[in-house]
C-alpha cells in the first residue's frame, strides 16, 4: 500500500514538473524539469509494466520508449547542430496520430533487413526438409569431439573479424542458424550459442578497424580515415575480444552436457529427423558460396581499401558488346559491382539459394514453399521485433531534442578545464553516444545526431571522439532494447531479456573499463 502511495506521488510530481516545463521561459530550468519529469514517468512505467513481466519484455520497453520520446517532445525543444552552433527550433510535439503513423514508417523505411531475415528463415526451412542438412551438421559436431571450445573461439573469433574489418553483422545471420545447431548438437546451452552467434560480432563493433558502416561513417562526420588511431583500435579489438572469450569459455564450460536439447530446439533449429540418401557436398557447396560472396561483396572495396577490381570488373562486363550490342547490360542493368551489396542483394542470394537447393535435392515446388513458409513463420516474431525497434529512428528523426541535450552537457562542461576537464568530457561524450545509440540504432543515425556538432566543438579532440563513438556504441549493443542482434538473438532463441542481463553485467563492465582506458 505503501509502496503505490510512493509511485503516486512520484508520478503526480514528475507530471507538475512537466506541465512548468511546457510554461516556462528560461531553457535550461525547463530542459531539467521535462527531463527529470518525463525520466521519472518512463522508469515508473518500466517498474509497473516490464520489470514485473515474463513475457513480451523487448516489445513493452520498445512500445514505453515510444511514449518517452512523446513526452519529451513535449517538453524539450527540437535543435538543429550547423557546425559549433546550434539553432533551437522549437517544441516539435508528437502527436497521437503519430503513434500510429511511425511504425507504419519504420515498416515502410526498414523493410529491406526484415525481408532479408525473412528470406533466411526460409531457407533454412527448405534445407531441414532435405535431412541431409540435419545429418551434416551432426558430423561436425561429432568431428569436434574434444576440441568443442576450439570451434566455439574460432567461430567467434571469424564474426568478430568481418564485423572489424568489413563491417558486418546482421548479414551474418544467413550462416547463424547452422552456427547455433551445431552449438547446441555439442551439447551447449542456447546462451552459448547466443554468445558466438549474435554477440561475437558486437566485439567487432567496439573494435572496428576497417568497418564501413562503423568507422567509415565516423571518419565522415569527423575528418578522420582508417587510420586514424588505428594502433589504438586494433588495441582495442584484441582486449575487448580476450575478455570476450574468457566469458564465453567459462560460461560454455559451467553449460556442457548439462541439459539434453528438448524436442522444441531440435524442431526449432535442427529439423525433423528422416534418412536421406543424399550427397552433402551440394550443401557445403551452397554454403562456402554465399560465404565468399559475403566477404567481397559486402566491403566497400574502392572507397575503404582502394581496390577497384571488382568495380573495373562490373563496368568492362556491363560494356561488353556483340556487335551493337552491351548484351550483359541488358541482363544485369541496375546492379552494381561487388562490395558495398546490403540487404536487398543478400535477399536474392538467398532465394536463389533456396531454389538451388530445391532442384538439386528434388524438392517439388508445393513441398518447397511450405516448408519455406515454415522456415519464415519460425522467424517472423524476432524479425517484426527489429523492425518495430526503428520507430525510435522515426521520432528522433522527425523530433530532433538530443542536439538540445547534448549543447546543455557541453554547456555544463565546457568552462572546466584540466584533468577534470577531461573526465568530464569523456563522461559526457559516454552518455551522449549511450543515448543515441539505444535510440537511433544504426551507427549511420547516431553519428548524425550530435557527432558534427561535438567534432566542430572539440576540434583537438576528434581521435578520442571518434574511439568513444565506435567503442561506446558497440557495447551498448550488448544491452540496448533496440540493438538489432540483441533483439533478434534473444528472440529466435527464446533467451530471456532479463537473463542475458544477469550474465553479461561483468562482460560489460569489463569491456566498459577498456573501452575507456583506450581513447
Amino acid at each position: 500500500m505503501k509502496k503505490n502511495l510512493v509511485f503516486k506521488i512520484i508520478a503526480l510530481v514528475s507530471v507538475l514538473l512537466m506541465i512548468a516545463a511546457i510554461f516556462i521561459s528560461n531553457d535550461t530550468v525547463q530542459l531539467i524539469f521535462g527531463l527529470v519529469g518525463s525520466t521519472a514517468l518512463f522508469v515508473l512505467s518500466i517498474l509497473k509494466w516490464v520489470v514485473p513481466a515474463k513475457k513480451s519484455v523487448l516489445f513493452r520497453i520498445i512500445a514505453l520508449s515510444s511514449l518517452y520520446l512523446l513526452l519529451l517532445s513535449w517538453v524539450i525543444p527540437a535543435s538543429q547542430a550547423n557546425g559549433a552552433e546550434v539553432t533551437s527550433l522549437g517544441l516539435s510535439r508528437m502527436s497521437l496520430y503519430n503513434l500510429v503513423d511511425y511504425p507504419y514508417l519504420a515498416f515502410q523505411y526498414f523493410l529491406q533487413p526484415l525481408l532479408f531475415i525473412l528470406a533466411v528463415g526460409g531457407f533454412y526451412g527448405i534445407l531441414e526438409s532435405t535431412g541431409t542438412y540435419r545429418t551434416t551438421l551432426e558430423k561436425i559436431a561429432k568431428s569436434m569431439k574434444g576440441k568443442e571450445k576450439v570451434f566455439l573461439v574460432a567461430v567467434s573469433i571469424v564474426f568478430a573479424l568481418l564485423s572489424s574489418i568489413f563491417g558486418i553483422n546482421l548479414v551474418l545471420f544467413m550462416f547463424i542458424p547452422a552456427i547455433i545447431a551445431i552449438v547446441l548438437l555439442m551439447g551447449y546451452d542456447k546462451l552459448t550459442a547466443f554468445l558466438v552467434s549474435f554477440i561475437a560480432p558486437l566485439v567487432g563493433v567496439i573494435g572496428s578497424t576497417y568497418g564501413t558502416y562503423v568507422t567509415g561513417y565516423i571518419n565522415q562526420m569527423v575528418g578522420s580515415d582508417f587510420t586514424t588511431e588505428l594502433v589504438a583500435k586494433i588495441g582495442l579489438f584484441v582486449l575487448s575480444f580476450a575478455i570476450f572469450a574468457a566469458f564465453l569459455l567459462k560460461h560454455a564450460e559451467s553449460s556442457k552436457n548439462k541439459t539434453e536439447l528438448s524436442e522444441k530446439a531440435e524442431s526449432m533449429y535442427l529439423g525433423e529427423k528422416k534418412v536421406s540418401k543424399k550427397k552433402a557436398w551440394p550443401l557445403v557447396v551452397v554454403f562456402a558460396l554465399l560465404f565468399v560472396l559475403l566477404g567481397v561483396g559486402y566491403a566497400d572495396w574502392s572507397e575503404t581499401f582502394g581496390v577497384t577490381f571488382f568495380s573495373d570488373m562490373h563496368t568492362t562486363l556491363n560494356e561488353w558488346t556483340i556487335g551493337d550490342h552491351t548484351v550483359l547490360n541488358y541482363f544485369f542493368n541496375g546492379t552494381s559491382g561487388l562490395g558495398g551489396l546490403y540487404f536487398e542483394a543478400y535477399t536474392l542470394l538467398i532465394l536463389v539459394a533456396s531454389i538451388l537447393v530445391s532442384v538439386i535435392y528434388n524438392i517439388k515446388l508445393d513441398e518447397a514453399l511450405s516448408n519455406f513458409g515454415k522456415g519464415l513463420v519460425k522467424v517472423l516474431k524476432p524479425a517484426f521485433l527489429v523492425v518495430f525497434a526503428y520507430i525510435l529512428v522515426i521520432i528522433t528523426a522527425y523530433h530532433p531534442y538530443i542536439v538540445t541535450i547534448t549543447e546543455a552537457m557541453v554547456r555544463l562542461i565546457s568552462n572546466v578545464s584540466g584533468v577534470f576537464g577531461d573526465i568530464l568530457y569523456i563522461i559526457m561524450v559516454s552518455l551522449n553516444t549511450i543515448l543515441s545509440s539505444i535510440l537511433n540504432i544504426d551507427m549511420l543515425y547516431v553519428v548524425q545526431s550530435s557527432v558534427p556538432y561535438l567534432s566542430a566543438f572539440y576540434t583537438e579532440s576528434v581521435e578520442s571522439l571518434a574511439i568513444i563513438t565506435q567503442s561506446l556504441y558497440g557495447l551498448t549493443l550488448f544491452v540496448a532494447p533496440t540493438s538489432t542482434m540483441l533483439l533478434l538473438g534473444l528472440t529466435y532463441l527464446e533467451i530471456p531479456y532479463k537473463e542475458w542481463l544477469k550474465k553479461s553485467w561483468k562482460l560489460l563492465v569489463e569491456l566498459l573499463v577498456v573501452s575507456l582506458l583506450i581513447r
